[in-house]
């Protein structure tokens, strides 16, 4: 049998305790990454063509239309 108030009284207690831990988190706008890479672009340069890209894609995708994914529109 479930206890629906030791189940309650166990979530407050587990977000008490993460509220707690969060106080210690500083505040700021700037965004935190877990890697130590940041703000990481590709150089510009030219496309490389890959010989056979749409013949694999056409085979990969249910509905493939002279060069085209056909697919749904969505509302």
């Amino acid at each position: 049998m479930v206890d629906a108030e030791k189940i309650k009284k166990e979530g407050v207690k587990l977000l008490e305790e993460f509220s707690q831990q969060l106080a210690g988190v500083p505040e700021t706008k700037e965004t935190h990454y877990v890697m130590d890479i940041k703000n990481v672009w590709r150089a510009d340069g030219q496309p490389i063509r890959c010989e056979g890209f749409r013949d694999k894609l056409a085979k990969l995708v249910p509905k493939y239309e002279d060069g085209y994914v056909v697919c749904e529109k969505a509302e």
